[in-house]
């Protein structure tokens, strides 16, 4: 049985009622509007204190003005306060049942009661309640019929799914945001506990050592607490009897943008455990054959005997390991809090010392509005960052008033410099010569590269007259000059949302294919020009920072392709739960471009152009595209895919004009299915003996160079910065053009990984393809990855428009004037 968001709401407030231990805040609401629970559960005094408590920790989390005698007193007497975060994965749905349990052992035990004097616990029962309900009202729609435990066929968060636990730096989400605040303005914990669940065949929990590599901005102390816990979590689970506990298996301290990754660039100790999984809240019986446990050593000593597996095996070994920590935080108060303190202070003297003592951005900007949006991310995490207030010079460079200053001599600054920093992932190796090891998540983040922010390392001190803000505000932008025709050069995200802002207040909006002169100066191609929307192109201006240029008329290049409607957009959205299609939606719909969600159903029954001009097929591969989920896996409406009838309705769309925008692995499907001329470049990981080229770049930043006389480019510099997580490698066929690709005479790595360069020498990266009267524009990369690519929104829109633009129901003008009638 699983409890609903409401009943688990409910039950918390009457143990609150019934307990001066407890204590329920709501922080805000979900994205589906349901609220944002934390438990506060200590000793009743410890709760009476809290604002004082609150004020110690923050104190104790910037060590600099904390004198000897102030730390003393507070390493005497301060409880140790530790974050535990249940079922941010809704399917892993066993914490969020556990939390209840957990609460009431606390609330109830005396013997714990004890222990709470000397710690306080942050319990979050779910950090995606939404999620609790969007699984448990599956679960219950198909509990004993033949789907039961199976997962739902839509994302159990409204956006991004399984990837709600890789927004912990970027923070698009509001779950993340609201937790954020607690631990890094708030409470400042000590310890950050993460629970869920894994696979169902091999070992019944993982708790930490974590595995290699270790992220070279984590200090070593921070990983011996991290090693400490996890020793005494297993070693509590054998002393109660528990079988099948593994310690350093997949689960790295490379990556950064987890609950328990992020917290720990900010000093705190990150603990994940994984437990097997269930069917969902269903037992699931394992014969002896389907147990894939691994051999009996160090890291495994007691292997699992087998058998049947149930939801109150999973809650018993997470309280088991949740009871453990409490009872080692409170037994080492006093050394958990000095840790913490120790930490900030190495933090401090690394980034007095350096290199780098200081991240600078400039106050001139490509998009201010990024360069803004990448200081509040900063800001928001805990990280201080300081304007200049006049002139000054770093390391030979002058940067005028204004710039942005990060210095690390503070006790975040792993946080700042992990995210600056370009990440070289280490040559690991299955065996010697074999091949590499991938990192658990990504390999490379360097956020300034995703998003398009210049940002300089200072490596020596230097002298500036800083005041220290806490939030960066955009200055506003214009449109200069008279008239009712405005020149957009399209550099920038703002500009994006003007234009679908335009289209939207009955404007037209031309795109220039060549330079041309107006208002007195030269336009370069990709030029949008906007006509009869300037009010709505000037809103945006003001809030996006960027400068428009307006004209009572201007004469457009031969050429031009004109757009007198808002585009109508199709963004594919299939029953596999596509974390890629959330990503799609959320960062379309924050740019401010409108389109419609579509099913398998719909795109089966064809007729697409009279209702569309584009449509989106987001990364998924070309089986799961065409196949969807299996038959009898779910009911009959959720399975099959797009079929032969989805297959043909996309051609027929292609032959007569329309264009479809193939992201990533869907390249694979458009070039296989739909026709399109382009080439898949096969490789292997492993070295397969047919000759393929070796390769592996598992989650990194890739340099591409950009066609810049390609619409698609429009507004791009010559290169751009890439997210490539092992996607496809695109090479030209007959007809098609590259309008992104890979240097031929230099390795492309950018931050991260790659094994084998040389297979992405000249290679494409965005291929435009012709089919029939139509066209497919095929990224072999993330241009939306999880909303962290600002750098490359660009490319998605442009290619919106400019097929838009193609569209049967739009005509390109010959040498024509624009002007403001």
């Amino acid at each position: 049985m699983l409890a609903s968001w409401r009943q688990i709401g409910e039950y918390f407030n009457r143990l609150a009622a019934a307990s001066p231990k407890v204590r329920v805040d709501t922080l805000g609401t979900t994205t589906q509007g349901r609220p944002y629970l934390l438990v506060t559960i200590s000793d009743a005094a410890n709760l009476a204190r809290r604002a004082a408590l609150m004020a110690a920790q923050r104190r104790l989390a910037d060590p600099r003005t904390l004198e000897d005698a102030e730390e003393a007193r507070l390493v005497g007497s301060q409880p140790t306060v530790i974050l535990i975060t249940c079922a941010i994965h809704s399917t892993e749905i066993a914490s969020s049942q556990m939390a209840m349990e957990l609460a009431y052992r606390l609330a109830a035990d005396s013997l714990l009661g004890a222990a709470l004097r000397d710690v306080v616990v942050l319990l979050v029962p779910s950090a995606n309640p939404d999620g609790v309900d969007i699984v448990g009202e599956w679960y219950r729609s198909t509990r004993g019929t033949p789907y039961d435990g199976s997962s739902p066929p839509w994302l159990y968060h409204p956006y991004v799914g399984h990837d709600n636990n890789r927004d912990w730096f970027m923070l698009t989400q509001v779950e993340t945001r609201l937790l954020t605040r607690v631990m890094y303005r708030d409470w400042f914990p000590e310890v950050v506990y993460d629970v869920h669940q894994m696979g169902s065949t091999g070992a019944r929990l993982f708790v930490p050592p974590f595995a290699d590599p270790v992220n070279p901005n984590l200090d070593g102390m921070l990983v011996a607490g991290v090693n400490l816990v996890g020793a005494v979590m297993a070693a509590a689970l054998g002393d109660a009897g528990y079988t099948g506990v593994q310690h350093q298996a997949r689960f790295d301290l490379w990556w950064n943008g987890g609950v328990r990754s992020t917290p720990m660039r900010h000093n705190m100790i990150g603990i994940l455990s994984e437990a097997a999984s269930a069917r969902l809240a269903s037992p699931l019986c394992l014969p002896d054959s389907a147990v894939e446990q691994p051999p009996r050593g160090v890291d495994y000593p007691s292997p699992w005997r087998g058998g049947c597996w149930r939801l109150r095996d999973i809650v018993d070994y997470e309280l088991v390991a949740a009871l453990a920590l409490v009872r080692l935080a409170a037994s080492q108060r006093a050394e958990f809090v000095q840790r913490f303190v120790r930490l900030g202070r190495r933090a401090v003297e690394a980034g007095r010392t350096g290199p780098p003592v200081a991240y600078v951005i400039p106050a001139t900007q490509r998009d201010a509005a990024a360069g803004a949006h990448l200081a509040n991310l900063l800001i928001a995490t805990g990280v201080e960052v300081h304007r200049a207030r006049a002139r000054f010079a770093a390391d030979g460079r002058w940067y005028d008033a204004g710039s942005l200053v990060i210095r690390l001599d503070q006790p975040f600054r792993a946080h700042a410099k992990d995210l600056f920093d370009r990440q070289a992932f280490p040559d690991r190796r299955e065996y010697p010569g074999g091949p590499p090891i991938p990192p658990y998540d990504v390999a490379g983040w360097t956020l300034p590269l995703q998003m398009g922010v210049a940002v300089d390392s200072i490596i020596t001190a230097f002298a500036a007259d800083l005041e220290r803000v806490d939030t960066v505000a955009v200055t506003p932008g214009r449109v200069i000059d008279d008239g009712d025709v405005v020149l957009l050069a399209n550099r920038t995200n703002g500009e994006i949302t003007a234009t679908w802002r335009a289209l939207a207040a009955g404007g037209a909006v031309a795109i220039a294919p060549a330079r041309f002169s107006a208002s007195g100066r030269e336009w370069p191609a990709g030029t949008l020009v906007v006509r009869g929307a300037r009010m709505a192109v000037e809103t945006a201006a003001r809030e996006f920072g960027f400068e428009g240029v307006a004209a009572r008329a201007v004469s457009l290049p031969t050429g031009s392709l004109v757009l007198r409607h808002t585009p109508r957009v199709a963004l594919y959205r299939s029953w596999n739960s596509s974390m890629d299609e959330g990503w799609t939606r959320w960062v379309l719909e924050r740019l401010g471009v409108p389109f419609a969600s579509v099913s398998d159903s719909l795109i089966r029954r064809g007729d697409l152009l009279r209702r569309f001009d584009v449509v989106i097929l987001p990364s998924e591969s070309a089986s799961a595209i065409r196949r969807g989920r299996q038959p009898d896996s779910l009911p009959a409406r959720f399975t099959g895919g797009l079929g032969a009838a989805g297959g043909e309705a996309l051609r027929t769309f292609l032959r007569d004009g329309g264009t479809v925008i193939a992201l990533d692995q869907a390249s694979r499907y458009a070039i296989g299915e739909l026709g399109a001329p382009g080439v898949v470049v096969r490789t292997t990981r492993r070295g397969d003996p047919s000759n393929l080229s070796r390769f592996s770049a598992p989650g990194s930043i890739f340099e591409a160079v950009l066609d810049r006389g390609h619409p698609i480019a429009s507004g791009m510099d010559t290169t751009a910065a890439i997210y490539f997580v092992s996607s496809a490698i695109l090479d030209t066929a007959s007809g098609a053009r590259a309008i992104a690709s890979y240097p031929r005479d230099r390795n492309p790595l950018l931050s991260g990984y790659v094994e084998g360069p040389e297979a992405l020498a000249g290679r494409a990266a965005l291929l435009e393809a012709p089919v029939g009267s139509g066209r497919a524009i095929m990224f072999g990369f993330r241009p939306q990855h999880r909303g962290q690519t600002h750098g490359t929104f660009r490319l998605l829109t442009n290619a919106i428009l400019y097929g838009a633009a193609l569209a049967p129901t739009s005509q390109p003008s010959a040498g024509r004037s624009a002007t403001g009638r």
